[in-house]
């Protein structure tokens, strides 16, 4: 065992002394470890402190007197034993769930509501509005200041001179004043149920003040005896309570007792030590508040906990956990990164190290032997990364502290840190992977032999363990799976059935695995291209630039390997600096989405007395309004194949002017807002019949199939205004022909008190049953013609039914489904007429036909989410209930999205605003359906000011009543980003520039380090064979500027897609529900130009130092060394 410890510690010196010869080569290769585990490890340290930081906001908020815990129960009867029962019970749960959280408790007890009244008046207890109950408060006496009387004294049982038991109770200053008592009133409190003792009387011997006002001692008064009263669920609203307090001993032993079937509400005051809260227990506190609550709740009656700690914690966990996600992809984004840059730059040391490692092997080393001195290497260094990485994170963070982005959140001074065992475990994860990456190409090196060594210095032919065996196909494939999985999901963070915000912790790591995929399988083309470059202008090119490319299309992996590094740190940094902009532009973009238009209002009525008004020439009136677009928004039912029907809802927009108003984001739909729009447009559309505009009355010739007394003849006319009228004709109650006649402006029954404007259009004429308990038997009518009566007593026969190629059925209700017109040849003058005959059906439901061109079904847009749900495809023919009415609509397109609609969760059309509301008007007796929304565009000039007085006056002085005015101006005002995830975002910017910069700038130095000391040699060559210096310049730039511009080029357009392609996926709102709508990259690309510059300078420097260094190149000093 000695020997083994013995040979151990030389060989740990042996390769201590070595890394001590070779610390250039491996300085950045410990930095990168290094750098490892302090991302790993900052990815709980970092978002602990965010944590605390939110639970110190929460809690501010909350205050300390919400943060305190009420808890009260019901027992009777009221005795000393019952009261030890309870206590035990409930002080035995809260002790062993809550008492870290705890500075203590305080427990009292409060008896029924009990009828008050003056000493002698017992028999009127009830009757009027005074009520009293009787509580024990502990360490009462230490909180008042007696205003009058004195303490109370020790219980004593006692009786007045009726024989009544009397007692000693104190009371309020105000209680007392509002109820007219004073020290030594005596007063009567009357049981409301029936006891052994029908009342016992109190003796006030003492008022008080409250010592202190915001105590928190008084919420068991405020929040557990006196909640119920001020609820008004006790004795009602308008009862005045008078609290009487007395010791527990006189409660419990002389109150309790003689009142045998009184109970008592026992109450606690939880004081909630707040500094006991730390990010680390705040949800351990939360869940032992449930299952307080739980536990007692299931054996006490009427229990309640009271406190707002509980949801201030779960509010305060889900605020961070959202963006802890997001955050949490850039930093795993970071840690690959940092992890293959590790993995590249061991790459170049062991490279160096093969010539080294084939002689040890000529000299009778073996593989493993040559491997061990890696690992001890390599654990060294991991071991030592694995232990300072947290504390190095630690002090980072905190000094993040100092940075404007938390200046305001932390007080200007250091961000509350702690380095826990999970950071230390993370960190170790990261060591372990360090030391994977470490090892895996000195387990290559290791099995290199002399002849191999040399083989490779002529022509390094072998392509990569990740080329060789397609794993990076492998690893593209896999990426692309989980990508369909996302897809199906729907979003990183996911509602459980529970309710519960959940996440997929392996789709964390989706962007970082794409990203490296996608770069590692266009590698394969790298050589490939530069040999055809090579093949196809060699004959071309100048001397340095061909010989470049001949370098590096034979010996690639160097140079992929650089590459990759570039690409995966500019593809962090296009992804990381889109999610600041993208989160800022999403909270506008949905107040916009909300919003809908510039100004929005809801909820609009029209007038229903007076004359008629129109609802957009009432709103263009006003100042600054530029279009007005009336939009009606009702709840529908898809019955096409269902009995019930599936709930959707429909949109009418006006296709000719909805376009001017809408704020649409050209990702909602495949096509253009204009082209969706434009599909809706109806040209042929039903005009009906058109009223002179001097007409008076409205008259039509009638002959029914008999006398039907109950059944009554409509008319349906549109005035000017889009307004819709029912005009009761007359009742068919003759079987011969009648003219059934009308006044249309006057006479007109009190709930028609609205004018229609003029001209009017008949719409629709039909029948109804006007019994409410009746049903309407089928039947038939002739109608001969249609006549108006205009005020100078002129008669207009405006339809003579010579034939009726222009009349429908008013397929209205499924019942007119069968009902039927002919041309018939009877006449009131033998000319012909239309007769109409319809079914059996229900009363007060118009049944009949209407005038014009037979309507299409209606072009509707549908949402993506109504043809999911609902099994339809585009080209479909629906039937759908609006208002009650059927209405054939025929699905033209889709959208995505669309203002104001939550097409996440519910089903939605949209269809022209004419067609519907003509569709469903024509069909309904009284009132009708109207636009319920105004959309409103304002002129781009108008002034602040000027807004706000345009907001005034259609609040106060608006054309019609409404529910709700919204304001695109106020909405964007009034938008407020978390400023801790907006602080934590810049923060982790400023983490992912700093890693790209730093990693970009030592990758870049290693491999220029690297390859000019393995190209020494090679460089002295080519001057030997007559390259100039400028020549071997023009290579060297070429090389240079070939790897970064390429690295940067393709990571930035792979970034780019990548965010565009992901970060849709990654917006939630702070209960785990997908933003309406989705985000949108926006690039930071001040903070991004600015890390590319800096990227830029110091590949420049770089390359013009290895230039220099070139030209000085002694020819015979190299020559003289042979290989090495």
């Amino acid at each position: 065992m000695k020997n083994v410890i013995g040979r151990f510690v030389t060989t740990s010196i042996m390769v201590f002394r070595r890394s001590l010869a070779s610390w250039k080569l491996l300085s950045s290769v410990v930095l990168g470890v290094l750098l490892a585990s302090v991302v790993m490890s900052s990815t709980v340290i970092f978002f602990d402190s965010l944590r605390e930081i939110a639970l110190k906001s929460a809690l501010d908020k909350l205050g300390e007197h919400d943060a305190n815990i009420l808890v009260q129960t019901e027992r009777g009867p009221t005795n000393t034993e019952e009261y030890h029962r309870v206590i035990e019970k409930v002080e035995n749960v809260v002790q062993n769930k809550l008492s870290p959280y705890l500075n203590g408790l305080t427990s009292a007890g409060r008896s029924s509501t009990f009828f008050l009244t003056n000493s002698g008046y017992e028999e009127g207890a009830g009757r009027d509005s005074r009520r009293a109950f009787v509580a024990y408060i502990p360490d009462l006496s230490q909180r008042i200041t007696i205003r009058d009387g004195m303490e109370l004294p020790n219980p004593v049982y006692a009786t007045d001179r009726d024989g009544v038991v009397l007692l000693e109770a104190t009371t309020s200053t105000e209680a007392a004043k509002k109820n007219g008592l004073t020290v030594g009133s005596i007063v009567s409190l009357v049981p409301y149920w029936t006891d052994e003792v029908p009342f016992v009387r109190v003796k006030i011997v003492s008022t008080f003040d409250k010592a202190d006002e915001d105590d928190s001692y008084w919420r068991l008064v405020d929040g557990i005896f006196m909640s119920s009263y001020k609820r008004g669920t006790v004795s009602g609203e308008g009862f005045e309570t008078l609290p009487l307090y007395m010791s527990q001993d006189a409660y419990m032993k002389i109150l309790g007792p003689l009142l045998k079937d009184m109970g008592t509400t026992y109450g606690w005051l939880l004081d909630v030590d707040l500094n006991s809260l730390t990010a680390s227990n705040a949800s351990t506190a939360k869940n032992e508040i449930l299952l307080t609550r739980q536990a007692l709740s299931s054996e006490l009656n009427n229990f309640s906990l009271i406190t707002e700690l509980d949801s201030s914690l779960e509010q305060y966990d889900s605020r961070i956990l959202l963006s802890k996600l997001q955050m949490f992809v850039v930093l795993i984004m970071i840690t690959v990164i940092v992890l293959y840059y590790v993995f590249s730059i061991s790459t170049l040391v062991v490279d160096q190290r093969k010539f080294e490692i084939s002689q040890l092997r000529s000299r009778g080393a073996t593989s493993f032997q040559i491997l061990a001195v890696f690992v001890l290497e390599g654990g060294t260094i991991s071991l030592v990364a694995l232990i300072f990485g947290p504390l190095i994170a630690a002090g980072a963070i905190g000094l993040l502290g100092y940075t404007p982005s938390f200046s305001d959140l932390s007080g200007g001074g250091l961000l509350p840190v702690r380095v826990t065992a999970f950071a230390y475990g993370m960190s170790a994860i990261a060591g372990i992977l360090s030391f994977a990456v470490l090892i895996i190409p000195a387990v290559h090196a290791s099995k290199v032999n002399v002849a191999a060594q040399r083989s490779a210095l002529i022509r390094n032919t072998q392509q990569s363990v990740f080329q060789k065996y397609y794993i990076d196909v492998g690893l593209l494939f896999l990426g692309i799976l989980l990508f369909r999985q996302l897809m199906e999901q729907g979003s990183l963070a996911v509602k459980s059935a529970l309710g519960d915000v959940a996440f997929n912790q392996v789709m964390l790591v989706l962007p970082a695995l794409i990203l490296l995929a996608l770069a590692m399988v266009l590698l394969r083309l790298f050589p490939v291209v530069l040999n055809m470059v090579g093949r196809l202008f060699s004959s071309r090119m100048p001397v340095g630039l061909i010989l470049a490319i001949w370098q590096m299309s034979r010996n690639p992996s160097s140079y992929s390997r650089l590459i990759l590094l570039i690409i995966l740190m500019t593809g962090l940094g296009i992804f990381a600096a889109s999610f600041g902009g993208t989160l800022d532009r999403s909270f506008q973009d949905r107040e916009l989405y909300a919003v809908g238009s510039d100004i929005r209002i809801t909820s609009v009525r029209f007038n229903s007395v007076g004359r008629s008004r129109s609802m957009t020439e009432a709103y263009e009136n006003y100042k600054h309004i530029d279009t007005v677009s009336p939009v009606f928004r009702y709840s529908g039912l898809d019955v096409t194949n269902k009995f019930l029907g599936e709930s959707v809802t429909v949109l009418g927009v006006d296709p000719a002017t909805f376009g001017e108003v809408a704020l649409y984001r050209d990702d909602y739909s495949d096509v253009s807002l204009q082209e969706l729009l434009s599909q809706l447009e109806q040209m042929d559309r039903p005009q009906g019949i058109q009223l002179p505009d001097d007409a008076r009355t409205l008259g039509v010739l009638v002959k029914p199939d008999r006398s039907r007394p109950s059944v009554a003849l409509a008319a349906r006319l549109r005035d000017a205004n889009g307004r819709y009228f029912s005009y009761e004709l007359g009742m068919l109650d003759s079987a011969s022909w009648s003219l059934k006649e009308v006044e249309i402006f006057q006479n007109r029954r009190p709930w028609r008190r609205l004018s229609p404007a003029a001209p009017l259009t008949l719409v629709s004429l039909s029948v109804l049953e006007t019994n409410p308990t009746g049903t309407l038997t089928s039947g038939s009518i002739l109608i001969d013609s249609i006549k108006a009566r205009t005020g100078w007593g002129n008669v207009d026969n405006l339809e003579s039914f010579s034939d009726i190629n222009g009349w429908h059925i008013l397929k209205n209700v499924p019942e007119a489904e069968m009902d039927q017109i002919v041309l018939s040849q009877q006449g009131a003058k033998s000319d012909g007429s239309l007769l109409f005959a319809w079914g059996t059906g229900n009363p007060m439901v118009a049944r009949g036909i209407y005038p014009g061109l037979q309507l299409a079904p209606i072009p509707a847009l549908a949402s993506q989410s109504f043809l999911s749900n609902s099994g339809h495809s585009i080209d479909d023919v629906l039937t759908v209930s609006v208002g009650g009415h059927h209405t054939k609509i025929i699905l033209i397109d889709k959208f995505e999205y669309f203002p104001t609609l939550n097409t996440k969760e519910e089903s939605f059309l949209i269809t022209g605003l004419e067609p519907v509301l003509t569709t469903t008007n024509r069909g309904i007796l009284r009132g009708g359906i109207t636009p319920n929304e105004i959309w409103i565009s304002t002129d781009d000039s108008i002034e602040k000011s000027e807004r706000i007085k345009l907001m005034g006056s259609l609040k106060e002085d608006g054309p019609f009543s409404y529910g709700n005015i919204l304001d695109k101006q106020e909405a964007l005002s009034l938008i407020t980003i978390d400023p801790l995830v907006r602080a934590g975002w810049r923060s982790l910017l400023l983490i992912a520039f700093g890693s790209i910069l730093i990693l970009s700038a030592i990758g870049f130095v290693s491999h220029s380090y690297f390859s000019f000391r393995e190209r020494e040699a090679q460089f002295a060559l080519l001057r030997t064979i007559g390259l100039s210096k400028n020549q071997l310049m023009s290579l060297m730039w070429v090389e240079h500027l070939s790897v970064v511009v390429l690295g940067m080029i393709i990571g930035t357009l792979m970034g780019e897609r990548l965010g565009t392609v992901l970060i849709p996926f990654m917006g939630s709102d702070d209960i785990g529900i997908s933003v309406l709508p989705p985000l949108i990259m926006q690039v930071n690309w001040s903070g991004l130009l600015s890390t590319y510059l800096s990227m830029g300078v110091v590949f420049a420097m770089v390359t013009v130092i290895s230039v220099l260094v070139a030209r000085k190149i002694s020819l015979n000093r190299l020559l003289r060394l042979g290989e090495k």
